[in-house]
């Protein structure tokens, strides 16, 4: 009885190793799932611009030769009278009376929109710069105040590319301004004028 226990544990060890051997192993469990990603994004507008402008003139001075010499009648009581006098008719227009400049890279945007575009407007709130008596007075309207971008639209209102967020693709623009100086009679600095520009997603 007692050699026949350790032959029994034997066999039954034999038998569980063939057992293991023959039974395959359990494969691992996996699972896979996909999310999708969506990103709603609101509308996004940035405006840079300047808030003064200082527009400083250069220096000008200089005598106009009006075309020769005069024939003048002097009366014993003094009066000199001739046909070649200075008159409004007369003096050679050396400076215009308007002066249309651009001001280039004066306003910028960038952003989001629906569109990917923005409506930029540009209106003349003040139009008079004033010292004194003397006025200088900024025109109003398309091809006298307005605004152009890099890509070429030009007028009082266009539509421009907004080209996204980063200021490396911002798009740039220009003021062309034309002032009036008829009423203008002083030198120094003149004020008080100005325009807004404004931009809107679109």
């Amino acid at each position: 009885m007692n050699l026949k226990s350790p032959f029994l544990a034997l066999a039954l060890l034999a038998m569980l190793s063939i057992v293991c051997l023959t039974t395959p192993a359990s494969e691992a469990s996996t699972k896979t799932g996909s999310t999708t990603v969506s990103i709603t994004l609101p509308d996004c507008i940035i405006l840079h611009y300047y808030s003064a402008l200082n527009l400083k003139f250069e220096e000008y001075s200089q005598a106009v030769d009006q075309g020769g010499s005069g024939t003048w009648n002097v009366q014993w009581s003094g009066a000199a009278d001739g046909g070649s006098q200075l008159s409004a008719s007369t003096i050679q227009d050396v400076l215009p009376g308007t002066v249309t400049m651009t001001i280039p890279n004066v306003w910028a945007v960038r952003g989001l929109s629906p569109s990917g575009n923005a409506k930029v407007t540009i209106t003349v709130v003040n139009n008079q710069l004033v010292s004194g008596s003397s006025k200088i007075t900024i025109l109003n309207g398309a091809g006298q105040t307005q605004i152009d971008d890099n890509a070429g639209h030009s007028g009082t209102s266009i539509n421009t590319s907004l080209n996204g967020l980063t200021t490396s693709t911002a798009t740039i623009g220009n003021v062309l301004m034309t002032l009036d100086f008829s009423q203008t009679n002083m030198a120094g600095a003149h004020s008080g004028g100005q325009y807004k520009i404004t931009a809107e997603t679109i």
